[in-house]
């Protein structure tokens, strides 16, 4: 398996290193805890400057719902609708969003800007965004978080007509962490399918993987060759591998091995039945062969 033609870098991604400079891994002395916050802090204050800078605000409602998961706690998710749509009676299309950070940064306000920005540009009607807050390391190992993205799926089964949504028109995805989240749901939600299982459960009619996590670094079975992006992406800008390995040792032993954290090695089995997938892939990124490999199993299987 060679992906190599990916690599890049392109003009465009040489010219945005030029103007930003190049992103440093993090200090190995600061804790997990405090990068955390150093990180969520500047992701927050990023996302009101631009909804600021472009009137994010404008066209877009907010609201913030509690959902209870499987062990009694309570998560956020905030659902944005387009303010146009507000007084009409026509439900619109939802997409459940988790957000990236390695299971150990983000928030629903990290998520804000971008999420804003995505139902306001998109066309009218528009459409409806759940963006769910589901809990971190180092303070919950996996698969809290996969249990968290799960219960989430189920409270939108049982409340997308309260937030004014179309059962029948329903997306899941996410970015890096989160877009691992993603394809578990939907792993879960095809193998529920295929034992005529899913009960009253929402169908699934696609899922959006960017830049997705779909493996954990010990459970890699890709080799390491000059070629592959493990070796061609140790020191990547946005994630290099001293990034990954923390973010991985964090998650506890269970992911190693857990099939809903490692996606990418589902076989044809698992895949059959699967609604169409939207693949967001970067070059120059340690997960860049375990996204294309996955996105072309999924080719293979219809």
């Amino acid at each position: 398996m060679d992906f190599s033609q990916y690599q890049g870098p392109v003009a465009e991604w040489e010219d945005f290193m030029r103007l930003t400079g190049f992103v440093q891994p993090p200090a190995p002395t600061i804790t997990p805890q405090e990068l955390r916050r150093a990180t969520n802090s500047v992701r927050v204050s990023a996302a009101q400057k631009v909804l600021k800078e472009t009137a994010g605000l404008e066209n877009v409602t907010w609201r913030d719902f509690s959902i209870l998961t499987r062990d009694f706690q309570n998560i956020i998710a905030r659902v944005y609708k387009p303010k146009a749509h507000q007084a009409e009676s026509t439900p619109l299309p939802v997409h459940l969003y988790f957000h990236g950070g390695g299971y150990l940064f983000g928030t629903v306000e990290t998520e804000d800007a971008s999420r804003a920005r995505a139902v306001a540009s998109y066309p009218s009607p528009g459409y409806i965004v759940v963006s769910v807050n589901y809990r971190h390391t180092p303070e919950y190992l996996w698969p809290t978080q996969f249990n968290d993205a799960w219960d989430s799926f189920e409270w939108l089964t049982a409340h997308i007509s309260d937030i004014g949504g179309d059962p029948s028109r329903v997306i899941v995805g996410g970015i890096s962490a989160g877009a691992g989240l993603a394809a578990a749901v939907v792993t879960k939600h095809n193998e529920l399918a295929q034992a005529d299982q899913l009960g009253e459960l929402l169908p699934i009619k696609g899922q959006i993987l960017c830049c997705p996590w779909l493996l954990h670094p010990s459970a890699n079975p890709f080799p390491k060759t000059e070629f592959s992006s493990f070796s061609q992406n140790q020191l990547a800008p946005v994630l290099p591998w001293s990034s990954l390995k923390r973010f991985a040792d964090l998650l506890g032993p269970t992911a190693v091995n857990d099939a809903y954290f490692n996606t990418a090695l589902n076989q044809a089995e698992k895949i059959k039945g699967m609604p169409k997938t939207c693949f967001l892939i970067t070059g120059q990124d340690l997960l860049r062969d375990e996204g294309l490999s996955y996105a072309e199993k999924l080719n293979e299987n219809g």
